[in-house]
């Protein structure tokens, strides 16, 4: 894999068109990871991401996609292999960094985590372990699990509840945690999802479940996770929380308009199945 720092400037949020193809035939994973103005946690996510894979001999690749970052931590992930950065000039939001990711993922099976440092990037590894034995739709974060730890504040821990009470009242998701930033998603289910998905900021996340439960797919395996306090500043204000509640309604409203139904995904989109793992 090319060492050199790629740094891709867009002004296009997602194009989708990539998704419908088959996997590259040596990435099983393709990690996307958003990040705005996160400093040298970045680095240190992203390094330790790569080590974990590479110590586990899956053929994957990373997409750091810059929210419009004005710190100048892109520019620190120069020298790591299998490294791509995307760069969004202004400032979007999550979701949209991960749109943008997504549509150039090669993976048969696609993942996220947060930048922030307060997810071990090992967690994925483990989660694509269960993934390709299970062949599970999604394999995700749950910090309500019984077995997961977090080191959270108190205010996050009640804001996490209260926004959990929120979503199972309105939706009725079998999902007690749709907002934890780790997960895997298995390629043709992001196929067929991700063109009806309209959020571009923190919702992303919950509006993904819908698009699933909508579409019939229930195959979804909650996993424990360990969440430190986090290492770089919260990109979660108050402002950002009631965008969030905001987008949650919207996201209720289109769901009652059927805008979640699904259609019939091209015929060349397959099932990902575990393929030659990197060297």
């Amino acid at each position: 894999m090319n060492a050199t720092l790629q740094l891709i400037p867009t002004a296009r949020p997602d194009n989708l068109s990539v998704l419908w193809d088959q996997a590259t035939a040596d990435v099983e994973l393709t990690v996307v990871v958003p990040f705005y103005n996160p400093g040298p946690a970045l680095r240190r996510t992203v390094e330790r991401l790569v080590a974990c894979l590479s110590d586990a001999k899956v053929g994957y690749e990373v997409i750091a996609v810059s929210d419009g970052s004005t710190d100048g931590s892109a520019q620190t992930l120069g020298g790591l292999a299998g490294v791509r950065v995307i760069d969004i000039p202004i400032n979007q939001g999550k979701g949209a960094a991960l749109h943008r990711g997504f549509a150039s993922a090669r993976g048969a099976w696609i993942g996220f985590v947060d930048a922030d440092g307060d997810i071990d990037p090992q967690h994925l590894v483990d989660y694509l372990n269960v993934a390709r034995t299970g062949g599970h739709a999604v394999v995700y974060a749950d910090k309500r699990h019984a077995a997961s730890v977090s080191g959270a504040s108190g205010f996050r821990k009640l804001v996490s509840v209260s926004y959990s009470t929120l979503v199972s009242g309105l939706f009725g998701l079998d999902v007690r945690d749709t907002q934890t930033g780790c997960k895997i998603v298995r390629r043709d289910v992001l196929a067929t999802v991700l063109p009806r998905l309209r959020e571009r900021r923190f919702a992303f996340d919950l509006e993904l479940f819908v698009a699933a439960d909508a579409a019939g797919i229930d195959d979804l395996k909650a996993l424990p996770v360990r969440l430190e306090e986090r290492v770089a500043g919260s990109t979660v204000t108050t402002k950002s929380i009631v965008r969030t509640i905001r987008d949650t309604f919207v996201i209720y409203g289109r769901l009652r308009d059927n805008h979640y139904r699904p259609t019939t995904a091209p015929a060349v989109v397959e099932p990902a199945r575990p393929l030659a793992y990197a060297a």
